[in-house]
């Protein structure tokens, strides 16, 4: 009866999942209310097709990408190998053998035997283990996808820094050659004694300056080009096409969808999620560890002195066995495991709610950064405007003598430094908006299996 109690309870050693305990907000805090959830292509709202070429190329040639892959077909093939624990193990062996001895004549002998075994899975270990493999199969699925969401915002990060590159290198040739105009126009005060070598000294010190500057963002340039070479899996041969003005590129207003539908739409809290299923299959596995193991063999042989015989009409053999293996001591080794397994399910769990913690606050700051980088671009464009026409007004003054050269070069400087902070808001908003999209997983969403 005790024994019989034992097995029926046996029979039920599977783990509660627990459950992460966080609950999204009902919105963001920004309180957006464009609530369309983005499109899986996000990269097309910016127009532009060289961007889009260059995803399509990432996503065939980037090498983090591969070798995600490879970990995925890695944990196919383990919960192949796991599974095969499920059923009957058959193996067969044949043997010849000629002897002999003294007076003795030589004679042959010839055998062959199958084997077979089963595990009677009666407490669900075998099961628990291929759980955790199917469960280790899908974070991998997942993980390819988190990748793929990553790449994705790397490639178009990179690409618009690659853009605001351009434009700040462009606007710094301008604003050498407007420098140079003016320093034109000090030196010929200069020689009919209208300002003093001060002054000139001063304009030819920010022209040189202005020169300085152009060697560093063209090493920029360089590491920019190199990087983006590398997401697409190139060496730094690579050659990139003409890049678009900064301003021609459309800056969308990506939907945010609701808190509630972001741990749906994130790959990296599915990948938690699953490792989480993984480990508390495992601690099923290693509880069930604990009970008896049953084991049934069986053995089929063939004997004979000729090979024909041995086909034809041979002298057969058979056996069954059932056996029972109770671990008794093994110096607490299985219950070890056990707590080794309870601390793997904890530490799986916490990585869960981190991951939605992670993913919540991560959009949240996301959408708040967006929004300042677009307030921000609209006060500078002000700013901008605002300073280019004081310079044209002091460049007029000056011709006529009712300014001093110092305030031509403040106005100056001022315009000069409002043109590079407006392509570098510009470049701010676009990439404001790379990151809200990659903080709500690039418009991923699962596919529905298909029907097998």
């Amino acid at each position: 009866m005790a024994l019989s109690i034992a097995l029926l309870s046996g029979c039920s050693l599977s783990t509660t999942v627990p459950q992460s305990g966080i609950q999204a907000p009902a919105q963001w805090n920004t309180g957006t209310d464009h609530l369309v959830w983005p499109q899986a292509r996000w990269w097309d709202e910016y127009q532009q097709p060289q961007l889009s070429q260059l995803m399509a190329q990432a996503r065939t040639s980037n090498l983090d990408l591969a070798t995600a892959a490879s970990r995925l077909l890695q944990a196919d093939a383990q919960l192949r190998q796991t599974g095969a624990s499920l059923l009957p193990q058959l193996d067969g062996s044949a043997n010849g053998r000629r002897s002999g001895g003294d007076g003795q004549s030589p004679g042959n002998s010839f055998s062959a035997t199958l084997n077979a075994s089963y595990e009677v899975d009666f407490w669900g270990r075998n099961r628990a283990a291929v759980d955790a493999a199917a469960a280790n199969l899908d974070a991998s699925r997942y993980d390819l996808e988190a990748v793929a969401i990553s790449t994705d915002a790397s490639v178009a990060s990179n690409w618009f820094q690659l853009v605001e590159n351009q434009a700040r290198r462009q606007l710094a040739e301008d604003n050498l050659a407007a420098a140079e105009q003016v320093l034109n126009i000090v030196e010929a005060r200069y020689r009919y004694g209208a300002d003093d070598s001060l002054a000139l000294s001063q304009q030819r010190a920010l022209v040189a300056q202005l020169r300085a500057n152009l060697p560093s963002l063209q090493q920029q340039t360089l590491q920019l080009r190199n990087s983006l070479a590398l997401l697409l899996g190139q060496g730094p041969d690579f050659v990139l096409d003409e890049l678009p003005e900064m301003t021609s590129i459309t800056v969308p207003e990506p939907g945010a969808g609701l808190p509630s539908e972001l741990l749906n739409r994130r790959p990296d809290i599915r990948v938690s999620e699953q490792r989480l299923l993984a480990a508390n299959a495992n601690l099923t596995a290693a509880r069930a560890a604990l009970y008896p193991r049953i084991q049934l063999t069986g053995n089929y042989g063939a004997q004979s002195s000729t090979l024909s015989d041995l086909i034809s009409n041979p002298l057969n053999s058979w056996g069954l066995v059932a056996g029972l293996t109770q671990p008794i001591f093994d110096g607490g080794r299985l219950r070890a495991q056990v707590e080794i397994s309870e601390a793997s399910q904890q530490e799986a769990l916490i990585g869960y709610q981190r991951a939605i913690l992670d993913a919540l606050i991560d959009a949240d700051t996301a959408l708040g950064a967006l929004q300042q980088a677009r307030q921000q671009h609209q006060l500078q464009q002000a700013a901008s405007a605002e300073a280019e026409l004081a310079f044209e007004l002091a460049q007029a003054r000056y011709k006529a003598g009712a300014i001093t050269l110092q305030n031509l070069l403040d106005t100056q400087r001022s315009w000069f430094q409002s043109q590079d902070s407006l392509v570098q808001q510009r470049a701010a908003w676009l990439q404001a908006t790379v990151n809200l999209y990659r903080a709500l997983g690039g418009g991923w969403q699962e596919q529905a299996p298909a029907d097998s």
